[in-house]
């Protein structure tokens, strides 16, 4: 979708005529922008442009971004006598018959003006930016009850022979990567997937920033597909956190007929997550360092492959357990961490859920790995569900990504946050109204 759009976008730059090499100045915006705004609305956004400063408008677009069924103004624009390459993006939402500024962002172009452009599509207002020949990237924003949010980018660019696509989704965290060779369009890899974000354990989450997955996805089922009947059957809400010591994971599942374990031998609904802990030095966790622009993907791993089986017990006296696999040989060190794995299950009205801690030196990190930097790890989140437990042969398989158990390249992301960071980008309008209040009333 944000590929088309970029294309669509590039085609604008090259064809409109907001006389090409000056923009417009805002007397001539405001005849463009009168079919689609009342004149008070329009002086509300001269209003909030930089005030005794000359300024061209290099592009603009009006739609709804912020879901209220009412048009919003998106626009770009550059200081006269400016000598550098900054333009400046100004979003404006009607909020209450007032056409708000609700963000200002700063972006350089390479050579011309017209590289940074903007449309509205699709529910969002987005900003192409061009980085060099053969790279792009689009920022996609949305706004809603006073937070504006970044809630997509993808990005493209040439590598070698191949041009690579990338597209975070911080909405529904979904993200995705592909290569295709740049002369013919082909394929050589694609992987869509689930990224959690994992914050410090107790930290508050704000509205705007997402940090639980949810996989109701048919091309996520690889197992069983044929008995999966939908959301209902099997589905599943998953999320994490950190601290000094351990990884810690709730997993809340919507089974329509769970099957708890009665025997040490009988068949149950249960959780597996498999972790690739290999920290990439390259691009992306799917590809090496590229050398003289060849791209080499990671395909398979011999080391560095935990596999950890959550069986939640009968919810009654059979407690849950946790069992461990790697393709790591494991030390006595590890081992002794096989203590401190814990779980904890329970039923709910829908079906059930399953929270559960992995000690960070079991997977050999001592202490924590996470520093000042991002760390993504491969992680798929696997829900093994059965209807009946008489018919084992039923089983279903739903995932965070389209997974093989063997090839790191098919997990979903674990991404570990930092404190003081977030993953994506939101800001509320409202904030330095509510701060100041909150002062004023001594907090």
């Amino acid at each position: 979708m944000l590929k088309n759009l970029l294309l669509c976008i590039i085609f604008i730059l090259l064809s409109i005529n907001l006389n090409a090499q000056s923009g417009v100045k805002f007397p001539e915006l405001v005849k463009r922008l009168d079919p689609y705004f009342d004149s008070s609305l329009i002086e509300d956004v001269r209003l909030q442009l930089p005030q005794g400063s000359d300024f061209n408008i290099w592009g603009y677009d009006v739609g709804d971004y912020s879901g209220d069924g009412y048009n919003d103004l998106a626009l770009t624009l550059r200081l006269s006598g400016d000598r550098s390459r900054k333009m400046y993006l100004y979003l404006f939402v009607d909020i209450d018959g007032f056409l708000t500024k609700v963000g200002q962002f700063t972006y350089e172009f390479l050579e011309l003006p017209l590289e940074i452009g903007v449309v509205i599509r699709d529910d969002k207002a987005i900003v192409t930016k061009k980085n060099k020949q053969y790279d792009w990237t689009m920022d996609a924003f949305t706004f809603d009850n006073g937070a504006l949010t970044k809630s997509e980018v993808f990005a493209t660019r040439r590598i070698g022979d191949l041009t690579y696509e990338k597209v975070r989704n911080f909405v529904d965290l979904h993200g995705s990567d592909k290569y295709i060779k740049t002369k013919n369009g082909q394929e050589v890899f694609y992987r869509k997937y689930l990224m959690l974000p994992s914050y410090h354990r107790g930290r508050k989450v704000y509205k705007g920033y997402n940090a639980e997955v949810y996989s109701d996805y048919i091309d996520y089922v690889h197992e069983g597909a044929y008995y999966w009947k939908g959301d209902k059957d099997c589905s599943f809400r998953a999320s994490s956190a950190y601290d000094d010591n351990y990884l810690y994971f709730s997993v809340e599942v919507t089974d329509d007929a769970v099957v708890p374990q009665y025997c040490d031998t009988c068949i149950t609904d249960m959780i597996e997550v498999w972790l690739d802990i290999n920290i990439s030095d390259g691009e992306n966790r799917f590809t090496e360092p590229a050398k003289d622009n060849k791209v080499k993907f990671v395909d398979n791993s011999e080391t560095g492959i935990y596999k950890f089986s959550v069986n939640p017990g009968n919810y009654l006296e059979k407690e849950p357990t946790i069992k461990v696999a790697s393709s790591d040989e494991v030390t006595d060190e590890q081992k002794n961490e096989y203590k401190n794995l814990k779980a904890i299950s329970n039923l709910t009205e829908e079906g059930y859920i399953i929270k559960f801690r992995i000690p960070f030196s079991l997977l050999g990190f001592n202490p924590n790995p996470l520093n000042k930097d991002f760390i993504e790890l491969g992680c798929s989140f696997v829900v093994i569900d059965y209807d009946n437990e008489f018919r084992p042969e039923e089983k279903t398989c739903i995932s965070t990504s389209a997974f093989l158990p063997f090839d790191p390249s098919t997990y979903g992301s674990l991404i570990l946050v930092p404190n003081n960071y977030w993953y994506g980008d939101s800001q509320n309008i409202y904030s330095d109204d509510i701060i100041k209040g909150l002062m004023e009333y001594g907090f």
